[in-house]
């Protein structure tokens, strides 16, 4: 019998049981893959300083590929940039990963490697165990748990099995998703100047519709983290089409590692908890969805999650009621600030490249501003309404009433999640309901298509 089954051996599921098993709890971790391959993980790379410092820690030197000293972005046509202050690092994501995992079983983590999550079992209401299977071995096993947490990525293992009932199970529309592709690349022709010093972003809607690409350098501009993401949608974009079709030829070189993934890009579970359950990570849409980064806040909502179900367990009682301020906390930590960027993220995806090219032209934002809109919610609507004022002095009325819409969508999104989010749980379905309509409102407005929920 264990005190808590974690699902998924990501950095959300890694940092969820070492914040548990510090604490003295005994806790199993579930992952499909074998020992070796833990770690490895399609994504970017890049994760924000402000992160760890949240946090309260930081990871060792050997797995930090490079420091950035902040983002760049670049218009479509590529000859206008913003560049966005604030420190970051490039990690290499197999040793991030391994010294995460290394953590974890020295607090006393029991591995599962090699077993694959089957299902869970229900009694009174509640999950009794979790029924997993070792790769190319018969039979089946059954963990006991007190409470468990899905940590298994954007297609929850663990969530999608439980009672649609369960407000813990909603169901997304495929476009709240973005597909990814990329190739770690040792470069013919290194990175020179000040680029090198930079996490980079391209926006450019030919190559990348309803997301972007980017060029990430690593150990001092030798080695590129190369990729794009587009929307997930009815038309069918395919990310490692376009990849080849466009990025590949600029970027000559031995490659190191390529692959593929899904990366929600929207607002966050309508609740982390249920029952003596808890989702995080991608399997709880703990992603910023405007640039899809998600390692930082995927460990924070785990160890916001950690923080609450280790004060259950001591009181003997897990279930909504004891875990309910995980969610108070997390949407006061990073959770309204996505949902107001969930607003953006849609406005952006109906932008074309010749009108984000004019944003660049214009100025329209500042990199300090995108900084700030980035990391605080609460200045995110002041930082639309300046740029609103802005555009009444360069007389664009139609991009002026869409900027109108955005910071009244955004600041009504916010304070549903902050302000007006349900102080117990007998209230998160008239809750949802409400967010629901507004998001519907919005999407009405723009004529933004969300296509089906996803077949999950």
């Amino acid at each position: 019998m264990y005190d808590v089954v974690v699902i998924g051996a990501g950095v959300a599921g890694l940092n969820a049981s070492w914040e548990l098993a510090r604490r003295g709890y005994r806790v199993a971790l579930v992952e499909r893959k074998p020992l070796e391959e833990i770690g490895e993980k399609t994504c970017g790379d890049a994760i924000g300083v402000h992160h760890f410092e949240t946090l309260g820690w930081h990871p060792p030197e050997k797995v930090i590929e490079i420091r950035y000293r902040g983002v760049k972005i670049y218009s479509p046509r590529e000859d206008h940039s913003i560049v966005v202050p604030g420190e970051g690092v490039g990690v290499h994501r197999k040793k991030f990963g391994e010294w995460l995992l290394k953590r974890s079983l020295d607090a006393g983590v029991e591995l599962y490697a090699s077993h694959v999550f089957l299902s869970p079992i229900l009694g009174d209401n509640r999950i009794e165990a979790v029924r997993v299977k070792e790769i190319g071995r018969p039979g089946t096993k059954e963990l006991r748990a007190r409470a468990f947490i899905d940590a298994s990525g954007a297609s929850p293992a663990l969530r999608k099995q439980v009672p649609r009932e369960w407000p813990i199970a909603e169901r997304p529309f495929i476009t709240d998703y973005n597909l990814g592709f990329r190739e770690i690349i040792e470069l013919e022709k290194p990175l020179e100047g000040e680029d090198k010093h930079y996490a980079i972003i391209y926006m450019n809607t030919e190559i990348a519709p309803g997301g972007y690409w980017w060029l990430f350098p690593k150990r001092g501009g030798e080695v590129g983290n190369i990729g794009l993401g587009v929307i997930w949608s009815r038309e069918g974009y395919n990310p490692r089409h376009n990849y080849y079709r466009y990025l590949k030829p600029r970027f000559p070189g031995r490659v190191i590692h390529s692959g593929g993934g899904i990366i929600p890009t929207r607002r966050p579970l309508p609740t982390l908890v249920w029952r003596n359950m808890a989702a995080v990570g991608d399997a709880a849409y703990t992603v910023n969805p405007v640039h899809g980064g998600g390692i930082g806040s995927s460990m924070e909502a785990a160890m916001v999650v950690a923080k609450h179900l280790s004060e259950a367990l001591e009181k003997g009682r897990v279930d909504e009621e004891t875990l309910w301020g995980a969610n108070i906390d997390y949407m006061r930590l990073y959770g309204a600030k996505q949902a107001g960027l969930d607003i953006l993220r849609m406005f952006l995806q109906k932008l074309g490249n010749e009108e984000l090219q004019w944003i660049f032209e214009k100025k329209l934002v500042s990199g300090e501003q995108i900084y700030e809109l980035g990391t605080k919610a609460s200045l995110a609507q002041e930082i639309v309404r300046n740029i609103v004022s802005f555009t009444k002095l360069l007389r664009k009325p139609s991009m002026l009433k869409r900027l109108i819409q955005v910071r009244d969508y955004m600041s009504k999104a916010e304070k549903l999640h902050l302000d007006e989010y349900p102080a117990k749980p007998s209230d998160i379905h008239e809750w949802m309901s409400r967010v629901e309509k507004l998001y519907e409102e919005y999407r009405a407005l723009i004529g933004f298509d969300p296509g089906p929920r996803v077949p999950w």
